[in-house]
């Protein structure tokens, strides 16, 4: 093969390889204090010979999910001796992890949404708000229902 060639390929794998050490980088572990703040995306398990090479796992799982935390629950680690080939012992560790894997930044957009539609609501008048709510009814684009509770609501606000 000529090298030119497969260099930028190379270099291509290079660069894509350290894009996901960053952004797996960008992946934070959180307690549940902080969870109770965030969207759950998915529960997941991992085992490994070191903790280190599980937390990786986790956060590469993270990353294909879309989520930017991790939330460990339950950690556990076991020695056992395994007979080898060669007729000897060996002593295996074994690192163990469940997680919780968490969407905190999305969780927060939202709230800042439902923020700005009730700054935007509070800037129309009663009687604007009810004058909407009533062509919605006049054009049946609500029930009576529907129409009587929200009335009853903007109502509140007097």
């Amino acid at each position: 093969m000529n090298p030119m060639k497969t260099s930028p390929l190379l270099f291509s794998l290079l660069f894509l390889s350290a894009a996901s050490v960053v952004q797996a980088a960008e992946v934070r572990i959180i307690d549940a204090q902080k969870a109770q703040q965030c969207l759950l995306v998915k529960e997941e398990s991992c085992s490994s010979s070191t903790e280190e090479k599980c937390t990786e796992k986790l956060r590469k799982e993270a990353l294909e999910v879309r989520a930017d935390s991790i939330l460990i629950l339950d950690s556990s680690e076991s020695r056992f001796r395994k007979p080898t080939l060669a007729g000897g012992i060996k002593t295996v560790n074994k690192v163990s992890l469940e997680a919780e894997l968490y969407d905190c930044l999305q969780q927060e957009k939202p709230v800042a949404a439902n923020q700005a539609k009730a700054r935007k609501a509070e800037k129309k008048s009663i009687k604007e708000r009810l004058e909407i709510l009533q062509n919605l009814r006049d054009d049946e684009l609500i029930t009576e229902k529907e129409y009587s509770q929200k009335k009853a609501e903007i109502l509140q606000d007097l």
